[in-house]
């Protein structure tokens, strides 16, 4: 595994380098270190948001899901046109905002819009609450791609240590410019190795595609129809598929990711574009699938098979050559850096910018602000390091909740953007009516109607209290209206 171990880890310092070059010459600011200083184009824009979107999820998650329980998993690709269709009515706005009223996180809008700086507060600590797990087991996904993918030559530990050192450097030298170039590189690897590895699993195992859904229907009819071998239905894929969609733009750091780019042009065209890249899914899926008639015709294969999340690597490791292994190590690597860091860089803003500046110490200079944010980056990379490593499962549970509880802001945001009607009183009851539904469905036995999923229940009931409660409380005051309106008209 000497070949595969060198071409990860060299790939490792190749993006480090690209993005601490990224940062040379460029002026320390706020906006500069948080948000690109605006300036990412239609082909920097594209890959950044690309490569934030899809993390070791794609890797690991997709052919895992597929391999386990099977025609389920197309609530991922579902859920990606619903997402790339709301961006382009609702990404030129928040582009538009952020450039015109100087917004460097999603709680700067939130705040603003409602007149309410501790609703600001909240938010930006809701997404701290659930960007900090997200990134633990984005971290511990690159430990066990490496692991995987070498051989178990590498262990998951050191390899997530060494990977996250590189992390924080680029990401402390040169913020989301950094990660925009790196993020570049990440989209070439991911790209290619994700749409060859599609093609070339099937055709090793059984000389096509064909022969794969042949074996399944023969020997697990239910893996190829809903409910599927896990038991998941219909209302189930398109409640978690819709809650995902909506939810998509919610995410704190891919919410704010729109402030870099340079125009609403930019923003719009790559709601366009984007979905090409979501394409790419498809042939992990396949090798989920794939892998999964593997095992069902051949025992000595099911048993190599751990865990359901580690199915195609291991069958890469064990069956193609170490050159290949370490091509897609690397890009799942890529993968899980690239989101891992603009996480990082996210929660660090957060809690510089929203928490301590907007709540506690508003006269903080921007500057400050900046300097703060970056102090951050390493102080939370450490957490969650130690989190994954001591802590595997602590913070798992918050994760289940982590789609539904950021897909809680939905109203906010896009009322926010198109309406007039809601009032501040609304929307903070709303978000804590959503919140609580979902904790209740979720951790406390309440029973989801019809099987829904928690987030899509949550969001239903939020829109409900934010509709009753806005009809019998003050508006927002004119001032505030006429300045939204005429900044985005």
């Amino acid at each position: 595994m000497t070949v595969a171990v060198s071409i990860i880890f060299g790939w490792l310092i190749i993006t480090t380098i690209v993005g601490v070059m990224a940062g040379r010459n460029q002026a320390f600011s706020m906006e500069n270190y948080f948000v690109g200083g605006r300036s990412f184009g239609t082909f920097l824009f594209y890959t950044t948001a690309a490569a934030e979107i899809y993390s070791a999820f794609a890797f690991l998650g997709l052919a895992g899901w597929s391999y386990s329980k099977g025609m389920s998993i197309v609530y991922a690709m579902i859920y990606s046109s619903i997402a790339y269709g709301l961006y382009f009515f609702i990404g030129p706005r928040i582009n538009r905002l952020g450039s015109r009223l100087h917004y460097v996180s999603q709680p700067d809008y939130i705040e603003d819009r409602y007149e309410s700086r501790w609703l600001g507060v909240f938010v930006a600590f809701i997404g701290v609450i659930f960007t900090i797990p997200y990134l633990q087991l984005q971290i511990m996904g690159a430990g066990m791609i490496v692991q995987l993918a070498s051989g178990g030559a590498i262990s998951w530990k050191i390899a997530v240590v060494i990977s996250f050192i590189a992390a924080v450097i680029f990401v402390y030298v040169s913020g989301l410019r950094g990660i925009g170039w790196t993020n570049f590189l990440q989209a070439i690897i991911m790209l290619f190795g994700m749409v060859g590895i599609g093609f070339v699993f099937p055709h090793r195992f059984f000389g096509g595609t064909a022969k794969v859904w042949e074996i399944l229907q023969e020997i697990k009819p239910t893996h190829l129809s809903l409910p599927d071998s896990a038991g998941l239905g219909i209302f189930w894929v398109f409640s978690v598929a819709l809650i995902c969609g909506l939810g998509f733009w919610m995410w704190p750091h891919i919410f704010t990711a729109t402030y870099a780019a340079k125009s609403e042009k930019v923003v719009r065209k790559n709601a366009v574009i984007l979905p090409l890249y979501s394409l790419t899914m498809i042939p992990i899926i396949v090798v989920g699938f794939t892998c999964a008639a593997k095992a069902g015709i051949d025992p000595a294969f099911a048993e190599t098979i751990t865990k359901p999340d580690h199915a195609m690597l291991i069958a890469l490791v064990k069956n193609f050559p170490p050159v290949l292994a370490g091509f897609i190590g690397a890009g799942g690597l890529a993968a899980s850096i690239s989101t891992s860091s603009g996480l990082i860089l996210t929660a660090s803003n957060l809690l510089a910018r929203n928490v301590i500046q907007k709540g506690f110490a508003p006269d903080m200079p921007d500057m400050k602000v900046a300097k703060l944010g970056r102090a951050f980056v390493p102080v939370l990379t450490i957490l969650a390091v130690l989190l994954a490593i001591f802590a595997p499962s602590m913070l798992v549970s918050l994760l289940l909740v982590g789609y539904s509880g950021v897909t809680q802001f939905f109203p906010a945001v896009v009322l926010g953007l198109f309406a007039k009607w809601q009032t501040k009183t609304g929307i903070v009851l709303g978000l804590l009516a959503g919140l609580a539904t979902v904790i209740a469905i979720k951790f406390m036995g309440v029973p989801s109607p019809m099987g829904l999923h928690e987030g899509f229940v949550g969001l239903i009931v939020n829109f409900i209290v934010v509709i009753a409660v806005s009809a019998v409380t003050p508006k927002l005051s004119t001032k505030t209206l006429e300045r939204f309106e005429n900044t985005l008209s």
